[in-house]
């Protein structure tokens, strides 16, 4: 299945980076008549609406597919994981490409009207329902705008047939209810402008020119759902109502539900909320989105920002082919698939090579609307490489043409793709319902088939003997085959010398050069498979009301286990070794900086590379990494790759690396990641307001990039051989495998280890860390656009020792937040996103804060200060109404309620249930703390610590903020 690029561009731009990197242009469409097929699925009219009654590929038979007689589509799956929740989308088949001109930025203030009153739902009282029946604004209440679509989400805590009748009547007023009304519409539009300056980013502009250059004759460059700012600012209501009433109609909704539910009863609830919902007035067209010149000559562009990363990409075009789904498709897609990841892999093996001019590097290809088939070749370039970088990926996907594959390389692909359909299949009971929901957002379109997993798998493998290297080789040329001429793109700090002309002339001289046929790898077997004898269990105990086991090996080294079934065949292995960044001091704060590098220097075996290959199949990853008081990590595997997994993560602790193309790629990567950290606000904030926060303490603030620069394995080795041979050890094991499975791979690896130290050594001294003594308002400069600016106000509060105070301070923010919301959002419309929050250290006695946040433009710095110190002072002067109490409380409540069913929110305690027991009651006890706290208690906390002469606000401005 082809990766559709721009059907997930979101007015949230979560998928920027990937839109960054994948180029788009748009071509006539060529529509394929549709292959004969065997009719396997129901003939049923919710089959053809879906698109699927015509495919010989067979859809997941538990899926109640639907359509109302008005065209409202629906689809409906029983699923309980997690229990008693329930997750709805609605998807509109509508976004910015809709837009006339004066309308740019409409299909997104839409999304926005949609919480701000309806038929039946006033102004403002969208959110604060949800809010009283357990669900937060953002995070289980969202919706996002894109070039072709708006999805609205409900992700529910419960099951009931009262929050599923509420859900379903706020959709119902979505679709056909909103009042659109003109003086909330003025309103919204200062939030909404908030967030256009928010988005207004270096990656934002390159991604606007990166489609302005790809996709000429064609409307996506001008219309990135945020809009502009003069329709925002300007365009009257009744545009925003054309809008609605010419798109948002059943005959262009799709309701998707999945989870805890009988879905009988479910689809009769749709049918008589949905039922009688009908269009208003003309129906809107289909939008007309132009078309490329597929005749167009190579072209180059180049992005100059002194933050960007240096990129480049080659991208070419050709019309899309719309065709059904089959089985015949698949298992073409699948052999083409194949030979693109081959090149991509090729590319990461040269990105670690040590004088390689890229840092990482791709293959990818998408079609966009069904009127474009793209391919991209790219990678991330080291700074000023942009040259050799450019010739590296021409060449390269040149060479997999002439020379096609060797058999090793599709053996490694192979065995990844069948592990991970295996691992699918393993995994089918326990699939997640947002998961599974959002897939079929994305089968509404009715480009593939919704299956289950046995179906792909069993797919998979009628296709995979086939695929040897000449059969791959061939689908790869064949894929190739067709595509308009090349479109280089070059992103860059610095101006390129000669500009475009000079890109097109390197594109174009790498063509002549010719390119050799690829060499064999040799594979190798992992080198690490014995640790010695077994170690002998000396202590073995439950903490039953927890389920977690307690175990110590005769060397000291200490296991828990907790055995779920919240994931199928999915398991947690989590190390920890005493140390970590509390061997750094104030002297010398990077002695061990590189640690969390370890990984990219590979075993001393195998490279990290090597491990790719070795390991190619199985459910493991290179785990090593460096916390606060610990080396060490968590990875995913499962229980048959779990005694591979603790023998990677075991030789990463005997025998790490220090291989010199691990430190190579490291120092090509230290300035692409410095270059950004003055571009925006928080990108300023996220460098400096630690170390502010800290008292200016060395340890926790960010070295000079020429610092980080020469640092050496040489150095770091010295600094952290004696935890590594002899310091404490705790293993953390959650999820669904058999205890004894679990004691027997531990016993084998970490137990087989000379005798440890038995206690992790608290380091008192290390962990002194004092909060700033000077309490000055502070500015700090980004090079951001003039306008953007953030606030923040810290008030110190204390370490999170104190179970019921931590807890009470964490509802106290969330109040906070709450009515930060309401004040900056949505009566002074300042800003999007404002935020608060509790910032309570475990692991520094003393250290917390109390923080509040907004990112505001320039010019309201100081309403929003204020803003934000008149809230403190409400709080510190009167105790919080009961409602604003519970709309705080239930979202949270229902949040760690859920957090029990997943194996995450179990990790961090089962990683230290023997060295940090204490903690253990923070799962015991803190849901009673929450349900129990009150006004009283939350007003004597603010009077205590959001105290004004005790606050530290710290500002980000533009360096041209007035000028």
């Amino acid at each position: 299945m082809k990766t559709k690029l721009f059907r997930r561009a979101s007015i949230v731009l979560s998928s920027l980076a990937l839109l960054a990197v994948c180029s788009v242009p748009a071509l006539a469409r060529e529509v394929a008549k549709p292959a004969a097929t065997a009719p396997v699925n129901p003939q049923s009219d919710a089959a053809k609406a879906w698109n699927f009654a015509a495919s010989d590929v067979a859809v997941d038979p538990n899926i109640v597919f639907g359509i109302l007689p008005n065209g409202m589509k629906y689809a409906l799956l029983k699923n309980s994981t997690p229990k008693d929740s329930v997750i709805l989308r609605m998807r509109f088949d509508v976004g910015s490409f809709a837009e006339a001109d004066d309308q740019r930025g409409l299909a997104h203030f839409l999304e926005h009207m949609a919480f701000n009153g309806s038929t039946h739902v006033p102004e403002g009282e969208m959110v604060k329902l949800l809010e009283r029946k357990g669900l937060a604004f953002g995070a289980d209440t969202n919706a996002s705008t894109g070039f072709d679509q708006t999805v609205y989400k409900l992700d529910l805590p419960n099951a009931s047939d009262d929050l599923i009748d509420t859900g379903l009547m706020l959709m119902r007023e979505t679709a056909g209810e909103l009042t659109i009304d003109p003086a909330a519409v003025d309103r919204e539009r200062g939030i909404i402008l908030s967030e256009r300056r928010a988005r207004d980013t270096y990656q934002l502009r390159s991604l606007i020119d990166q489609l302005d250059f790809q996709m000429q004759g064609m409307k996506v460059a001008s219309r990135i759902p945020v809009g502009t700012e003069e329709v925002i600012k300007t365009a009257p209501a009744s545009r925003l109502r054309d809008l609605y009433d010419r798109y948002y109609r059943p005959e262009r909704a799709t309701l998707v539900m999945v989870g805890d539910f009988d879905p009988a009863a479910i689809e009769a609830k749709i049918k008589a909320r949905f039922g009688d919902w009908k269009g208003r007035g003309p129906a809107g067209a289909d939008p007309d989105i132009g078309n490329l010149d597929y005749k167009r000559s190579a072209a180059a562009d180049d992005f100059i920002d002194p933050a960007i990363q240096d990129s480049v990409t080659i991208a070419a075009f050709k019309p899309w082919v719309i065709e059904p789904d089959t089985k015949a498709k698949r298992a073409r897609n699948l052999a083409e698939e194949v030979g693109e990841a081959i090149v991509g892999r090729r590319l990461a093996k040269v990105a670690l090579q040590e004088d390689s001019p890229i840092l990482a590097g791709y293959f990818s290809d998408a079609e966009g609307w069904k009127v474009f088939d793209q391919i991209t070749v790219g990678a991330v370039a080291k700074e000023g490489a942009w040259k050799a970088a450019l010739a590296l990926v021409e060449q390269e996907t040149r060479r997999a043409v002439e020379h096609g594959f060797t058999q090793a390389e599709v053996d490694e692909q192979i065995a990844n793709r069948r592990t991970a359909f295996k691992n699918a299949v393993s995994g089918v009971t326990t699939r997640r319902s947002d998961s599974l929901a959002d897939a079929l957002v994305d089968a509404a379109d009715g480009d593939y088939v919704f299956t289950r997993p046995e179906t792909g798998q069993a797919l998979f493998e009628a296709a995979a003997p086939g695929l040897d290297a000449a059969a791959v080789t061939a689908a790869f040329r064949k894929r190739m085959e067709g595509f308009g001429a090349p479109t280089a793109r070059v992103t860059a700090k610095a101006p390129i010398e000669g500009g475009t002309d000079a890109i097109l002339a390197a594109l174009k001289a790498s063509q002549q050069v010719a390119v050799a046929a690829p060499t064999q790898a040799q594979s190798a077997a992992f080198a690490y498979d014995n640790f010695g004898t077994p170690g002998k269990i000396v202590s073995d105990t439950r903490i039953d009301d927890l389920g977690i086991r307690r175990i110590r090996f005769a060397n000291n080294v200490m296991l828990n286990i907790k055995t779920t079934d919240f994931q199928k065949d999915r398991v947690y292995l989590s190390l920890r070794v005493d140390g970590g960044n509390l061997l750094a001091t104030r002297e010398d704060p990077t002695r061990v900086a590189l640690a969390g590098s370890l990984l990219v220097g590979g075993l001393e075996a195998h490279s990290f590379d090597d491990l790719r290959t070795i390991l190619a199949g199985k459910t493991v990853s290179p785990v090593l990494g460096s916390g606060t008081d610990a080396f060490g990590g968590s990875a995913l595997t499962s229980p048959e790759d779990f005694a591979l997994q603790a023998k990677l993560m075991a030789a990463y602790l005997t025998h790490p690396g220090y291989r010199a193309d691990g430190l190579a790629l490291l120092r090509r990567a230290l300035p692409q990641q410095y270059a950004a950290n003055d571009a925006t606000p928080a990108a300023v904030l996220g460098r400096d307001a630690g170390g502010i926060l800290a008292n200016d303490d060395p340890r926790t603030q960010t070295p000079p990039l020429e610092k980080m620069m020469a640092l050496d394995w040489a150095q770091l080795k010295p600094a952290i051989t004696d935890s590594f041979e002899h310091g404490a050890i705790e293993i953390g094991v959650v999820g669904d495998i058999d205890e004894q499975a679990a004691i027997d791979a531990i016993a084998a690896t970490f137990g087989a280890l000379p005798e440890r130290r038995a206690a992790f050594d608290p380091r008192d001294a290390a962990r002194i860390r004092a909060y700033a003594t000077n309490r000055s308002e502070r500015t700090l400069i980004h090079k951001g656009p003039a306008e953007q600016a953030e606030v923040r106000v810290y008030w110190p509060a204390r370490d999170d020792s104190d179970l019921t105070e931590a807890m009470q301070l964490n509802l106290l923010s969330r109040v906070m937040q709450l009515k930060l919301t309401e004040e900056l959002r949505e009566k002074l419309g300042e800003s999007y996103s404002p935020g608060a929050g509790a910032s309570l250290s475990d692991e520094f006695p003393g250290y917390g804060h109390l923080f509040a946040a907004s990112n505001v433009d320039f010019k309201d710095i100081a309403t929003t200060r204020s803003a934000i110190f008149a809230i403190a002072k409400e709080l510190r002067d009167a105790p919080v109404d009961a409602d604003l109490i519970d709309r705080a409380r239930k979202p949270l409540i229902e949040a760690m309620t859920k957090a029990r069913r997943e194996n995450s929110y179990w990790l961090p305690y089962v990683a230290e249930a023997t060295s940090r027991a204490d903690r253990l009651d923070r799962s015991r006890k803190s849901l009673a703390i929450v349900e129990g706290v009150t006004a009283a208690q939350l007003q004597t906390l603010a009077k205590r610590y959001l105290v004004d002469d005790k606050a530290l606000v710290i500002k980000a401005v533009s360096d041209k903020a007035g000028k």
